[in-house]
């Protein structure tokens, strides 16, 4: 058994390659040349106004956003700003497709799924069902991409009925392959199997060879993976016998005779049939060196390695081992390198070599460390990027804006004008008094002081509830939208087909609607606390509390949330905790602070609940052993101009409000709350309240 798991293990992330360069097969898009039509176009844009210049604009975003994506993204700008004043010829959606596109290209996915979905729902008021399908496929991909497969699932299916709706063969069959993918990394074999199925059927009726080939692939893999390997062997040679290795048409043939050729020696391999194995690696990597793509070549040396490991020929295992890390050194293939470290590692110890089984082990450590912070930086430069590019976007509305205030402030000056003048001449035509007049303009000059004055003021309270009814805005908008996005299209699916699904289906589906409506009600309850907190409606009454008490009740109540990600939460609270707060509002603290806890631990983690009394306040510390916080977003988690809002380990949301009322509510209390965390070590959230003197 252990040997089994050992090699599934070994071959997995082949295979994985393999899913991926399938899918971005299935989901080529065409390309433009450009040349002469782009100079063609930027020469009309000197001479052409309006309509006709809007759309000259929407041509050139069009024409320039595979290879120059920031000045497709100029002139896309250009056009919209025209096309939202006047757009005769319905523009504006295909407008926001692009948009979306050039987003997807830039790698800024929450941007281009924005303008996707705006699209969407433009060709939704249209019936225009073709682009309906186009644009839900371009999100279902950017959600497979994010790993975020109910969502992937959801917009493939919502594509699927579109393309059903105007009869699109091509476009059916795409979609039930990409279902058939979701599914199959999802583990749902049987529903994966059922889609490539379909997907087969609709490519041989069109005589798509290719495609063909492709589904027979992926149907071959699904019974590899129930290890019924003489049928998914059945299905890779009859893919042989359609691609003559020495006629291949096309690189897309090439890579999937290569996966094949990798698919056929990684069945041999489970069955024991190492030297099987070995021919078909040798002819993979043959097709690989043809096509000269450095990472499947690299691959398919570290699976060399492992398999003349395994066959005990040490030289040769070490020999393929090392050009695979010479590849992965030179062409900066960071997941190669870690992969081939730990063959390199397993191989000595194998050997009985501990201390150079050790020495590959921290090399392996080095890398996945280096890769770790160079994720968490790219995420944080995607970060800073979107939050600069919604800055820029703004600024078309900001534009508008300024210039209607503008005009208002020239009003109120020619007002103020008009009273100097009438002052002027009202001290000109009575001279009677100097002093009286001096006294009426000291008048005058405070009550205009004071009108000023409570202008500032009204306009800082307009400012603060405009950032209240924005985050309101945003919260809905971003963290409601999804689940309830989630919990509809389940539903509906649930509903039309719930006699046809299985009952592992059902049930996933329902679970999937549970959760969704959990975080509803969590962002809800958040999002009205924290309203009412800006409103002054939350009141305060102070009392004596065990906080062993609360935090046993905040734990029972949030059992469910434990229990689903398998969490351990031990209590260990001195009953001689006792504070002087608000019952309410630290049971509203805690709360937040355990969910996060949940959020931001790994299932199967455990989480821990503890107490220090000091001579005046008593520390309580909500710690788990997850994600951790980078240095930079610690200092913006209280702060409540900046709402910070991080993904769980399992996708789980957040409107980034809970941190936000913790602070405002312990200090309410006359306490403070702040964090202690390090990157891939969890995070510990310390509340320190007022003791309370008990007789």
């Amino acid at each position: 058994m252990s040997q089994s798991l050992s090699e599934e293990a070994r071959f997995s992330s082949m295979k994985r390659i393999l899913f991926h360069i399938l899918l971005a097969f299935m989901l080529l898009s065409i390309s433009y040349a450009q040349g002469s039509k782009r100079d063609s176009l930027m020469a009309q844009t000197t001479v052409l106004s309006g309509d006709k210049l809007a759309r000259t604009y929407y041509e050139l975003s069009v024409e320039l956003k595979e290879a120059e994506t920031d000045s497709a993204l100029h002139f896309a700008n250009q056009a919209e700003l025209m096309l939202l004043k006047a757009d005769p010829e319905n523009l504006l959606p295909l407008l926001f497709k692009n948009k979306g596109k050039i987003y997807s290209i830039k790698l800024v996915s929450d941007r281009s799924l924005f303008y996707y979905n705006k699209a969407y729902d433009e060709f939704i008021k249209l019936e225009n069902h073709q682009e309906i399908g186009d644009c839900a496929l371009n999100m279902g991909n950017i959600y497979y991409e994010m790993a975020n497969y109910s969502e992937a699932y959801y917009y493939y299916m919502h594509s699927l009925n579109a393309y059903e709706r105007v009869g699109d063969r091509l476009g059916i069959a795409m979609m039930q392959n990409n279902l058939g993918t979701v599914a199959h990394d999802m583990g749902k074999l049987s529903e994966a199997e059922k889609h490539y199925l379909n997907a087969f059927g609709i490519y041989n009726e069109l005589n798509r060879d290719t495609d063909v080939c492709t589904a027979l692939n992926n149907i071959g893999l699904i019974l590899y993976d129930r290890q019924q390997y003489d049928s998914a062997l059945i299905y890779f040679n009859e893919v042989l016998g359609k691609l003559d290795p020495d006629s291949l048409g096309s690189n897309t043939q090439r890579y999937i005779l290569s996966g094949v050729y990798n698919n056929i020696a990684l069945t041999y391999t489970d069955l024991g049939e190492h030297q099987m194995a070995l021919e078909y690696l040798q002819k993979g990597l043959a097709l690989a060196l043809r096509i000269a793509d450095q990472y499947i070549i690299g691959s398919v040396y570290t699976t060399l390695g492992s398999l003349f490991g395994e066959m005990n020929q040490q030289d040769s295992a070490l020999y393929y081992l090392h050009r695979a890390l010479r590849i992965a050194k030179d062409r900066g293939f960071r997941h190669l390198e870690l992969e081939t470290y730990d063959e390199l590692a397993r191989l000595h110890a194998g050997n009985s070599s501990y201390a150079s089984a050790y020495n590959w082990l921290l090399r392996y450590d080095t890398v996945y460390k280096a890769l770790f912070n160079e994720i968490q930086s790219e995420q944080i430069a995607q970060l800073r990027t979107r939050y600069e590019q919604e800055i820029k976007d703004k600024e078309i509305e900001q534009l508008q804006s300024e210039s209607q205030v503008q005009k208002m402030l020239n009003k109120v000056f020619i007002i103020f004008i008009v009273i100097i003048v009438s002052l002027v001449i009202i001290i000109a035509v009575n001279l009677r008094s100097k002093k009286r007049t001096n006294q009426m303009l000291a008048e005058r000059n405070l009550q205009i002081s004071n009108t000023l004055q409570m202008l500032s003021e009204s306009e800082q309270e307009l400012q603060k509830l405009n950032k209240s009814k924005d985050r309101i805005f945003s919260v809905v908008a971003h963290d409601l939208r999804n689940p309830v996005a989630a919990v509809t299209g389940f539903s509906e699916l649930l509903y039309d087909n719930f006699e046809q699904f299985p009952v592992e289906t059902q049930k996933e589906y329902l679970l999937q609607i549970l959760q969704g409506t959990q975080r509803i009600q969590n962002l809800l309850e958040n999002l009205l606390i924290w309203a009412r907190s800006q409103m002054k409606a939350v009141k305060y009454e102070p009392g004596i509390l065990k906080m062993k008490s609360v935090v046993d009740e905040c734990v029972k109540e949030l059992k469910a949330n434990l229990d689903h990600k398998k969490i351990d939460c031990q209590v260990r609270i001195d009953r001689k905790c006792i504070v002087y707060a608000d019952k309410a509002m630290v049971h509203t603290v805690f709360r937040n602070l355990i969910m996060n806890a949940v959020k931001f631990s790994f299932p199967g983690g455990k989480i821990r609940i503890t107490s220090e009394n000091g001579t005046k306040m008593c520390n309580v510390a909500v710690s788990d052993d997850g994600i951790g916080i980078q240095p930079e977003i610690q200092d913006k988690l209280f702060d409540s101009n900046e709402v910070v809002s991080t993904p769980g380990t399992t996708g789980e949301s957040g409107s980034g409000l809970g941190l936000i009322i913790c602070k405002e509510f312990v200090e309410r209390n006359e306490g403070t709350i702040w964090v202690e965390s390090e990157p891939g070590n969890g995070s510990s959230f310390i509340v320190s309240l007022p003791i309370s003197s008990v007789e």
